[in-house]
């Protein structure tokens, strides 16, 4: 969370309004998802890729974040392009496993295929969201798109709290450590024990002061932020329509080949 955060207010885009790069990652994550071919999935990742790279977002970061996402999808689809069963089953490949049966087809594994294509697609699309906008911007977008504000503040207070609660568990983690807290299995189950019920106390009790902190101070259902001055830059459409237009042909060119 701290990298993300660190990223989206160092990048090169940072001033750029936060409706353009929604809008392109918008168009990208639909494109994704409308045309749904495993070409178009690479490309739009391979889209994100460059993008980001051009707003200074390190290749380390970007190839750490993509190759969790992956592994989690992989494991996912895997449900889906390989089946179980305790008879033989009519499929192109087949193996026994003890009395059970793995077989997978065709029609399966591309079915998995354009699956993890298609979310890992989305999920670097909201991975450039994420890694040039920081969540203010966001806020304010949100705001000028009408979103109820009570959905708004939730937002707010609950990223807030992300990072707050982030530290007070490093701290009690690193306090736990130092007094031999995780020395075996059996101690380590103990302590974490602790450490998540003491987490949940203490983030009710941040909670009850933050409440009354608010109304202290006159919340009356909207919190204010000092608005932020961005550049409308006419090179962020040029490369959107770019990009939905290679989307687009590259998806008649699968479907011309039969991919």
């Amino acid at each position: 969370m701290h990298l993300i955060d660190r990223y989206a207010y160092t990048n090169r885009l940072r001033s750029v309004d936060p409706a353009q790069k929604f809008a392109l990652a918008l168009t990208a994550l639909l494109l994704c998802l409308i045309l749904d071919r495993p070409l178009v999935g690479a490309l739009v990742v391979a889209w994100m890729w460059g993008l980001s790279i051009f707003a200074g977002v390190p290749k380390r970061v970007l190839g750490h974040t993509l190759l969790a996402e992956a592994a989690f999808l992989a494991l996912a689809v895997i449900g889906v392009a390989v089946s179980v069963s305790s008879a033989p089953p009519q499929a192109e490949w087949q193996t026994p496993l003890g009395s059970l049966w793995l077989s997978a087809s065709q029609s399966s594994v591309d079915t998995a295929l354009r699956l993890l294509t298609r979310a890992l697609g989305g999920a670097a699309a909201m991975n450039w969201l994420a890694l040039t906008t920081p969540l203010i911007d966001l806020i304010d977008l949100l705001r000028r798109l009408r979103v109820p504000l009570v959905l708004i503040d939730l937002m707010t207070l609950i990223y807030r709290f992300i990072f707050t609660l982030l530290d007070s568990l490093d701290r009690m983690r690193v306090a736990q450590d130092n007094r031999l807290g995780y020395v075996n299995f059996r101690r380590g189950l103990h302590s974490a024990a602790q450490l998540a019920s003491r987490l949940f106390i203490e983030t009710y009790l941040r909670s009850r002061r933050l409440q009354v902190a608010l109304e202290g101070r006159g919340y009356a259902g909207d919190l204010r932020v000092l608005p932020h001055t961005y550049r409308t830059w006419p090179g962020l459409y040029a490369l959107g329509v770019t990009m939905a237009s290679s989307l687009i042909a590259i998806s008649l060119i699968a479907i011309r080949v039969g991919l």
